[in-house]
């Protein structure tokens, strides 16, 4: 009677424990996002960076900003299993996150739903994982992207400035 138990509270701990379940009729429902690869596009359309299924695109340079500026805008898009670019998910449950090898070397800007900035802090070199954030997890994330902070410049001599300045 005690395993009949056990495994009657063990399967009811699942089920409330899992994020969505197609058979439930329960309105906490919530769509997972799966992605097959990543694409970071320069404002020019540019591609900036590409994994698709963990393989990143080694032809394309290393990510790069200088120390006390901003880089140009980078945005994301998504790859499906055919390697299509498909859709950003648009509910307000899915948001673009981040973690950073070295906090103390680069920082990131937010900039829209699915857009961001590199933020240099100081010279040298560090990782950057994108997320698409679902709550209190990941669905989705990139590998460890390099990112290397070149010497740092004066605010004025920029390449790109950061949007409050045009205030």
């Amino acid at each position: 009677m005690k395993k009949i138990q056990c495994l009657a509270i063990a399967l009811l701990c699942s089920l409330f424990a899992a994020c969505s379940d197609s058979n439930s009729t329960s309105t906490d429902q919530h769509e997972h996002f799966e992605a097959e690869g990543w694409n970071l596009y320069w404002p020019d359309r540019k591609l900036a960076y590409s994994v698709y299924q963990g393989k990143e695109d080694t032809s394309l340079e290393t990510l790069r900003v200088n120390a006390n500026c901003l880089s140009e805008h980078l945005t994301v898009k998504f790859l499906d299993d055919e390697k299509k670019e498909v859709s950003a998910p648009k509910d307000d449950e899915h948001t673009l996150g981040w973690s950073i090898g070295d906090e103390s070397i680069l920082d990131i800007e937010a900039c829209g739903s699915w857009g961001f900035h590199l933020k240099g802090v100081k010279e040298g070199e560090t990782t950057l994982t994108l997320k698409v954030k679902h709550h209190d997890h990941a669905d989705a994330r990139t590998p460890e992207i390099r990112v290397i902070v070149d010497k740092a410049l004066k605010a004025e001599d920029c390449p790109f400035q950061d949007d409050d300045d045009d205030d």
